[in-house]
């Protein structure tokens, strides 16, 4: 596998934070975001013994934010290969208990978030090799499986991550012409703080099976809704 430029949002813990380990374990440059330096000490552990760990402040709700974590990028790297929008915000209220405000900021991140990286890093990936934006959903996301499991509850979550797999297959027909694939994967119900500790997966396990899955990806796929297991997941 060729080495890759690689921007992970949210790399500060969980799943962000485990899957610049493991890209860098593999030899690839990564550019880790947090928001917030304090809480983001293991992140700033790992680039201690990492130099090709590369970090970036960046708050994936404000486009100044954004636009200046690109230019840092920038000005390190010609190119990027792959974007991981991992960002993300759960409130696990159900449709009676929601609040106004909690939906809001959860569109902002899960959704608008992930819009204005991938925006913002479209040039950059335009010169990358092969490029490709991964969008972190959620099987809590597909309409199809709604009332089919046990999942429910966290109404925001559930209705950010369905506009989150839109975005993914739009973005995918309109970025073919900048040669930018797009695809929205479930890393399955993980123990991490969001996911609690009765999840399926250990960390770890879940994002070796989700670089598994990208690596043996077939060139032309793109739009697609897979889980970490590369079963595709009904929209």
């Amino acid at each position: 596998m060729g080495m890759k430029r690689i921007l992970i949002t949210g790399a500060s813990r969980g799943i962000g934070l485990e899957l610049a380990r493991q890209l860098l374990k593999e030899g690839n440059t990564v550019y880790g975001t947090y928001r917030n330096k304090n809480s983001s000490k293991n992140l700033f552990q790992l680039a201690e013994n990492e130099n090709k760990l590369q970090l970036v402040c960046l708050d994936v709700n404000s486009s100044e934010s954004i636009k200046s974590a690109i230019r840092t990028i920038e000005e390190n790297s010609p190119s990027l290969d792959q974007v991981f929008n991992n960002a993300g915000i759960l409130d696990w209220n159900s449709l009676k208990q929601i609040s106004v405000d909690s939906f809001k900021e959860i569109y902002e991140t899960n959704v608008i978030g992930a819009f204005q990286v991938s925006q913002g890093a479209l040039p950059l990936l335009q010169k990358g090799k092969d490029p490709l934006i991964i969008n972190l959903s959620s099987r809590l996301g597909s309409i199809g499986l709604r009332g089919e499991t046990q999942l429910g509850g966290a109404i925001a979550y559930q209705c950010s991550k369905a506009a989150l797999n839109m975005l993914t297959k739009q973005s995918s027909i309109d970025y073919l012409e900048y040669g930018v694939r797009v695809i929205s994967i479930s890393p399955g119900w993980v123990k991490t703080d969001m996911g609690g500790l009765e999840a399926k997966y250990e960390v770890p396990e879940s994002v070796k099976l989700i670089l598994s899955l990208l690596e043996n990806l077939p060139t032309h796929s793109t739009g697609i809704f897979v889980g970490e297991d590369g079963e595709t997941i009904p929209w």
